[in-house]
């Protein structure tokens, strides 16, 4: 059996994920997600960034199957396995922070809410 270098297939494993995400910047032109403004649907930005975490998360599972998959295949140790692990883990990380950053906007507007509630009474 050929062995192929680590870095080698850590870059064809990234190649491959990267043609499968769909394009990542078409859906920001609708919001201004960068923004902290409360006037602006802080609710809406937040729903997107928690909808992304779980399109990350799903995307880390997959990878997670393909481990398991690799480890039959090659063996537990080989390159396959562990760039397939690393990008794995790579989805994961970008999940959490999608979802921190969901919980920030979600604050934005539970503020702005609440403020608008006691400015009513």
């Amino acid at each position: 059996m050929m062995r192929v270098s680590c870095p080698a297939v850590v870059r064809c494993l990234v190649l491959v994920a990267a043609c499968q995400m769909p394009a990542c910047g078409n859906t920001a032109s609708v919001f201004d997600l960068e923004t902290d403004d409360p006037k602006q649907d802080q609710e809406k930005i937040a729903e997107f960034y928690a909808h992304e975490a779980t399109r990350l998360r799903q995307m880390a599972q997959d990878y997670d199957h393909r481990v398991a998959v690799y480890e039959r295949l090659f063996g537990p140790h080989s390159d396959w396995v562990e760039g397939t692990r690393l990008l794995s883990q790579s989805y994961e990380a970008a999940a959490q922070e999608q979802e921190r950053i969901a919980a920030r906007h979600q604050r934005l507007h539970d503020r702005r809410s609440h403020a608008a509630d006691q400015e009513s009474r």
